[in-house]
């Protein structure tokens, strides 16, 4: 899988986008990434962990990243998060099915992306704050690109939103598996009032209407996402 709320001023965790009115080409974000990154000692499925007498072991650090690591990480994150701004995410989701002994399966694929170094997007401020590196960035958008923006702002597309957590034991990629995870909830939500009967297999397209807001805590990244998006097809099982 791929991957992929408003920012605060009081060093929160928070990743931010502001697009100015009438200055349509550009977009400001900030992203951030954590300092000191921590783990936990046992995964929370390993059977240790579920055994009374075996103590699970503490948080522990995994050392501080460099200057260096911290930008490339927040870059990497803001690269995935604008293109799903931009450009969008093909979606094709599988629900579980016990009773027929389906296994849940979700990819997400991004219909296009901002290239590696793009000299587009640059590097405005950073600062640290809890713990957590800070990266304002600016991204100057093409013509084509702001025709794509514009594009999922259409009226006739659905907004949703839903949220997913992933436990820090992934390291910082699992903050963009959290991103999955609440894209599947917030397609999941969408479809609950409009199927009575759970489909077979999910086709779609999701923009990010914004940056994922995400949060640190019992261990896991905590995500919400708000989506525009666009059903491709619904197979029921009908149809096999």
């Amino acid at each position: 899988m791929l991957f992929l709320g408003p920012g605060r001023s009081d060093g929160g965790v928070s990743s931010g986008v502001w697009a100015y009115p009438g200055d349509r080409d550009i977009i400001t974000a900030e992203f951030w990434t954590e300092l000191d990154p921590i783990m936990e000692g046992l995964q929370p499925n390993s059977p240790a962990a579920d055994t009374p007498d075996s103590p699970v072991e503490p948080l522990i650090s995994t050392g501080v990243i460099s200057q260096e690591e911290a930008i490339r990480r927040t870059l990497e994150e803001a690269r995935i998060v604008l293109s799903g701004m931009i450009y969008g995410f093909d979606v094709l989701y599988t629900p579980q099915d016990r009773e027929r002994k389906v296994e849940e399966e979700l990819v997400i694929e991004a219909r296009a992306e901002i290239p590696h170094g793009d000299p587009s997007l640059r590097v405005l401020q950073v600062r640290t704050s809890n713990n957590k590196y800070f990266v304002h960035v600016r991204y100057n958008l093409a013509d084509f690109q702001q025709r794509r923006l514009q594009s999922w702002g259409s009226n006739t597309l659905t907004v949703a939103a839903g949220r997913g957590t992933e436990p820090l034991q992934g390291g910082y990629r699992a903050k963009f598996e959290s991103f999955n995870q609440a894209i599947k909830n917030a397609l999941r939500e969408h479809l609950r009032p409009r199927y009575k009967n759970k489909p077979r297999r999910i086709k779609a397209s999701v923009a990010l209407t914004e940056p994922p807001y995400t949060v640190i805590d019992a261990g896991g990244y905590h995500s919400r996402v708000r989506l525009k998006i666009d059903i491709r097809e619904v197979q029921p099982y009908s149809a096999y």
